[in-house]
C-alpha cells in the first residue's frame, strides 16, 4: 500500500512538471524556460518581451504551413536563445528527433557542454527529461541525449556521416556561413542535414531553423537562404506620427553642432522627420508585443494576377496580399527574418554609434560592424588583390636603427623553405598602426641545427627607435608547413630564445583550411608527437591583411589606424612588392556552392606577403593594451619528455627522434599550402 501511495505521489510530481501538449513556443519558453547564469547579461527567467524581435522567428517555428526558418541576425540578440528555446520545446512539449549542427565537431561538443547542458540544469522541466552523461542509467552522451519520445544529436558540418544517417524531424542549423561548402564529397552539408527531414516533410510536419549573422555577399549561406525565403522584416510604428517602418542605420542621426557625437544617437522617422530618443525607441520596441504579427511583415516580390508585385499591403498575420484580388500572395513555407542591434533592447544606440565610428578608419572594424551589428553583407570586389606599385610609392626614409616613434612592440613572420628561412620583422602600435621593420634571409637547411643558431642570433638583434628607446622581437610565428614540418615543431616546443634582454617566444603554426576559423587559435592543438601549433585561419589572415594594405597612410603624418608602413632599403625592393601583391582573390564554386579563395599563380613567389600575415596574426597571441600588444599569453610548458638538442658540431645536429605515441582523432583539417607558395587548395583528399 505505501509502494502504491508513494508511486502515485512521484507520478502526479512528475506531471507537474510536463507543460500542457497545446502550448506554443512562446508561452513555454515564458512559463518552463530558465537562462543559466555564466552565459547571458541576463539570467533567470526566460522573457520574450526582454528582447522582442524574438517573437517572430519563434512563432513561426509552430505555424502549420512553416517548414523553413532563416533568421539573418546580428550577434548577441536571438540566434542561441531561439535555438535552446527549439530545443526544449521539442524536448518538453513536442518530443521529436532533433539534430543540432554546428561547423565542426568540437563546436557542437562545446556548445553541448556548455550552452546546452547548462540550459537543462536551471530548467526543472528539461532536468527531469533529459539524463546527464554521467548517470550509470543513462545512453547519454555529450553529442547525444535520449528523452522520452525523442532524441536530441549534436554534430559537426564538416562531418558527412552524422549528417545523412537517421531521419530527423528537427534541424537546427547554427553559424551556417562558417560550414564548409562541402561535408567530405557529399555536397552542402545545409541541405545534408535538412535532407533527413524529407519524411517528415511530406507529412508536413518537419521543422528546419537555420540562424547565423551574415558575411560576403558572394558567399554568404545565410544571405543566399534568406533571400529565397519571404523575407519578412520588422515594422516599428513611430512614437510620433505612428507610422511604420523599418529600422535602418541611415536614418540614425548622431550629429551635432561640433561634430558626432554618439551619446544624442536616435532614429529619424521616415514619415514625419522627428528624430526619437532612446527612451522613445525602446518603448516603440517594447509595444511591438501587441502588434498584430508582432510587427513581422512579408517583404519578398511575389507574383500574383499575372503580376510581379512588391508587397504594399498585409493581413493581422504580417502576409503580404494581392493590389489586384487582396488575396494572400502564394507562399512556399520558408519565412525568413532580419534583426539587426537596432532592434536590441540589450543594445544602446549610442554603443552602436560609438562602435560605428570607431570602425571609421578600420576596414576589418568596419566589415564587422556590418555583418555583426547591422547583419548586413559585406560587398567586396573579387579579383582584388594589393597594388604593388601603390604600395611601393608609400615606402618612408626608416630603418631598423630609426623606427618611428608609435611602434611598441616588435614581432616575427618566419617561412620555411628546404633551403631557407625568411623572416619579416613587424613593429606594432596603437590603433592597429604597424611599420615594417626589418625582412632576413637565411640560407640552409632548416632540419639541420646550424641555420637554427643563425636564426637565434637574427631574432634577438635591437632595434632603435628614433628618440633612443631600444626594442626587441618579443615573439616569432614559424610555418611548420612543407618538408619541415617536424623540425619546426620540435624547436619551437624545446625552448623559447633567452637573451640577455629578454625572451623570444616561439609560436609553430599552420594554416587552417575550415571556413570562418579564426585568425588566431587562443590555445594550441597538438601534433601525435605532442608538440603544440596553433592554427592560423587562412581566409580571414589573408582578407584581413589586405584591407590593411588599402589603407594609405595620412599625407601630414599624423598616426593612421589600422595602416601598415613600408621603409626603403636592401630588400624592399620591386621584388618585395610583387611578392604582396602576387596573389588574387577569385571565387569558386564546390558543389553548387560559392565560395572565396586567395590564388598564387603557378611560378610567383610569395614568402614577403606569407610572412608579413604571420607576423601580423601573432599579435592575437598577445592580450590588448590600448590595442597595442604588450602582454603575453602564457605558452603551455614543454613536455617534459621532450629532450634538448645536443651540444654537438652545427654539421651533426639533427632534429632529436620521438618516441611513437598513439594517433589522435584529428579536430580539424589544415592546409599548408598557403605558405609554402604552390599547392592544392582545402578540397584536396
Amino acid at each position: 500500500m505505501i509502494d502504491n501511495r508513494l508511486r502515485q505521489a512521484l507520478k502526479q510530481s512528475c506531471g507537474l512538471l510536463r507543460p500542457p501538449p497545446a502550448t506554443t513556443l512562446i508561452e513555454w519558453a515564458d512559463a518552463y524556460r530558465q537562462v543559466p547564469s555564466g552565459t547571458s547579461a541576463s539570467p533567470g527567467r526566460w522573457r520574450t518581451s526582454a528582447q522582442p524581435s524574438a517573437y517572430g522567428p519563434m512563432s513561426a517555428v509552430v505555424e502549420s504551413d512553416t517548414h523553413i526558418i532563416t533568421v539573418m541576425a546580428s550577434t548577441q540578440t536571438v540566434k542561441s536563445e531561439l535555438l535552446l528555446n527549439v530545443c526544449g520545446y521539442f524536448i518538453a512539449a513536442d518530443p521529436s528527433p532533433v539534430l543540432f549542427i554546428r561547423p565542426t565537431q568540437g563546436d557542437a561538443e562545446a556548445f553541448s557542454k556548455e550552452r546546452f547542458a547548462t540550459t537543462v540544469a536551471a530548467t526543472p522541466v528539461l532536468k527531469a527529461l533529459v539524463a546527464t552523461p554521467a548517470s550509470r542509467l543513462s545512453d547519454c552522451t555529450i553529442a547525444h541525449k535520449t528523452f522520452p519520445g525523442g532524441s536530441l544529436h549534436f554534430v559537426g558540418a564538416n562531418a558527412p556521416t552524422d549528417l545523412a544517417s537517421r531521419p530527423m524531424r528537427i534541424t537546427l542549423a547554427d553559424e551556417v556561413d562558417k560550414f564548409p561548402p562541402s561535408a567530405g564529397c557529399e555536397g552542402d552539408p545545409l541541405k545534408l542535414a535538412e535532407e533527413r527531414c524529407s519524411t517528415y516533410r511530406n507529412i508536413g510536419r518537419s521543422k528546419c531553423v537555420r540562424c547565423c549573422s551574415p558575411t560576403d555577399r558572394s558567399t554568404s549561406r545565410i544571405f543566399r537562404e534568406y533571400g529565397f525565403s519571404d523575407m519578412r522584416k520588422l515594422f516599428v510604428e513611430c512614437p510620433h506620427c505612428n507610422a511604420a517602418q523599418t529600422l535602418k542605420w541611415k536614418n540614425v542621426d548622431f550629429k551635432s553642432a561640433s561634430g558626432h557625437a554618439p551619446e544624442t544617437a536616435g532614429i529619424v522617422c521616415e514619415q514625419c522627420g522627428v528624430k526619437w530618443s532612446e527612451r522613445e525607441r525602446r518603448e516603440a520596441l517594447a509595444a511591438l508585443e501587441f502588434a498584430p504579427a508582432y510587427g513581422w511583415r512579408q517583404t519578398a516580390n511575389f507574383t500574383c494576377c499575372g503580376q510581379v508585385q512588391t508587397p504594399e499591403q498585409w493581413d493581422d498575420e504580417g502576409r503580404s496580399l494581392c493590389k489586384v484580388c487582396s488575396e494572400r500572395s502564394p507562399y512556399e513555407g520558408h519565412s525568413g527574418f532580419h534583426i539587426s542591434k537596432l532592434y536590441s533592447l540589450r543594445h544602446r544606440l549610442s554603443d552602436i554609434a560609438k562602435e560605428f565610428l570607431e570602425a571609421q578608419t578600420d576596414r576589418e572594424l568596419l566589415r564587422k560592424f556590418v555583418n555583426t551589428a547591422l547583419a548586413e553583407v559585406w560587398e567586396d570586389e573579387l579579383g582584388q588583390g594589393v597594388d604593388a606599385s601603390g604600395l611601393a610609392a608609400r615606402a618612408e626614409s626608416y630603418g631598423q636603427d630609426s623606427l618611428p616613434a608609435g611602434v611598441e612592440v616588435i614581432l616575427c613572420g618566419v617561412d620555411t623553405q628546404p633551403d631557407r628561412l625568411e623572416m619579416q620583422f613587424l613593429g606594432h602600435g596603437k590603433g592597429g598602426e604597424m611599420w615594417v621593420a626589418a625582412y632576413e634571409i637565411l640560407h640552409g637547411d632548416p632540419n639541420q641545427g646550424y641555420i637554427w643558431r643563425d636564426f637565434e642570433k637574427v631574432v634577438t638583434q635591437p632595434f632603435h627607435r628614433g628618440d633612443g628607446r631600444v626594442l626587441y622581437c618579443r615573439a616569432a610565428a614559424i610555418d611548420s608547413g612543407g618538408h619541415n614540418t617536424q623540425a619546426v615543431y620540435d624547436y619551437c616546443a624545446s625552448r623559447r630564445v633567452v637573451h640577455a634582454n629578454g625572451a623570444v617566444n616561439l609560436f609553430a603554426t599552420k594554416g587552417a583550411s575550415v571556413p570562418g576559423a579564426p585568425i588566431w587559435t587562443k590555445r594550441p592543438l597538438h601534433s601525435q608527437n605532442h608538440k603544440p601549433f596553433y592554427l592560423v585561419g587562412v581566409h580571414n589572415a589573408k582578407e584581413a591583411v589586405a584591407n590593411l594594405l588599402r589603407t594609405v597612410p595620412n599625407p601630414d603624418g599624423s598616426p593612421t589606424r589600422g595602416c601598415v608602413h613600408f621603409p626603403r632599403g636592401e630588400y624592399f625592393g620591386p621584388e618585395y612588392f610583387k611578392q604582396l601583391a602576387a596573389e588574387k582573390r577569385e571565387e569558386k564554386w564546390r558543389f553548387g556552392v560559392p565560395y572565396t579563395r586567395w590564388v598564387l599563380p603557378s611560378g610567383a613567389r610569395n614568402e614577403a606577403w606569407d610572412t608579413l600575415i604571420l607576423a601580423y596574426v601573432l599579435r592575437y597571441a598577445f592580450s590588448a593594451n590600448d590595442q597595442a600588444m604588450l602582454s603575453p599569453i602564457p605558452r603551455p610548458a614543454a613536455p617534459s619528455s621532450v629532450p634538448k638538442p645536443p651540444q654537438v658540431p652545427p654539421e651533426e645536429y639533427r632534429p632529436p627522434e620521438q618516441p611513437e605515441q598513439p594517433a589522435r582523432r584529428m579536430i580539424a583539417a589544415v592546409d599548408t599550402s598557403w605558405l609554402g607558395g604552390a599547392g592544392r587548395g582545402w578540397w584536396s583528399r
